[in-house]
């Protein structure tokens, strides 16, 4: 984002509302650090500006900083799945999708977050440490699959190294006897993160709305604690008359 400090007035009203701080005064009145902004829309969408002094670059879709719109404002759609939100679905729609069947599971790797964000240098750490342990199963619609330029080594294109967003996943679907191994593997990688992490795990529930006993063993086994979490889309896939 930009703000016109020709139209500015110094209110200094949308610095508050920026989750990365990159807002701040110059000359007494606000400008933008454009390193630090992750064009998320935040300042913007808030609509929080006297003036309209705050205005998108022109270079904000402009290869590679389009990604940190496409990361990062939720209002955009990426440019490479077509969907809203991180490009991704996720696998909270798999009551509707079915991604994750009985003997699969649903890996997602969530780094980042409003305040905090995160380097894409981050996503190389974790798809270099499964790919040196033949590990390949990033999903073709997930937008950090596009992102890779070499799958056997987990290297992602160079360009895109230095952009920051405020946050990521990475997402994977393998049998479940794999679990423990992937777990495994990401456990070691998470000391060398510079931003917040969560690992979530998806997986169909069995009769009686328990979570298969083999999924949680494998859990424990790597020493991670689990929470359930279920996010329903009410409706979504229902039989209608």
């Amino acid at each position: 984002m930009i703000v016109f400090k020709d139209v500015c007035v110094g209110c200094g009203r949308c610095q508050p509302y920026c989750p990365a701080g990159a807002i701040h005064f110059e000359d007494c009145k606000s400008a933008v650090d454009q390193e630090i902004c992750y064009e998320c829309g935040t300042c913007l969408r808030s609509e929080i500006c006297p003036v309209d002094a705050i205005r998108e670059p022109a270079n904000v879709y402009e290869y590679p900083r389009a990604l940190r719109k496409y990361f990062s404002d939720p209002t955009s759609t990426h440019a490479v799945t077509g969907i809203q939100g991180r490009g991704t679905e996720e696998s909270k729609t798999n009551d509707v999708t079915l991604r994750c069947g009985p003997g699969d599971v649903g890996i997602a790797i969530e780094i980042g977050r409003p305040t905090l964000g995160m380097g894409l240098r981050d996503i190389q750490k974790i798809t270099r440490a499964l790919a040196c342990n033949g590990i390949h199963e990033i999903e073709p619609n997930n937008p950090i699959n596009s992102m890779i330029l070499d799958p056997q080594t987990g290297d992602l294109i160079p360009e895109l190294l230095d952009e920051r967003v405020l946050s990521a996943i990475i997402e994977m679907q393998v049998k479940k006897e794999r679990l423990a191994e992937i777990l495994r593997v990401i456990k070691q990688v998470i000391p060398e993160l510079d931003s917040v992490f969560t690992l979530d795990v998806a997986t169909m529930l069995e009769p009686g709305l328990t979570v298969p006993s083999d999924v949680l063993k494998a859990i424990e086994s790597e020493g991670f604690s689990w929470r359930p979490n279920a996010k329903i889309n009410m409706g979504l896939g229902r039989v209608t008359e």
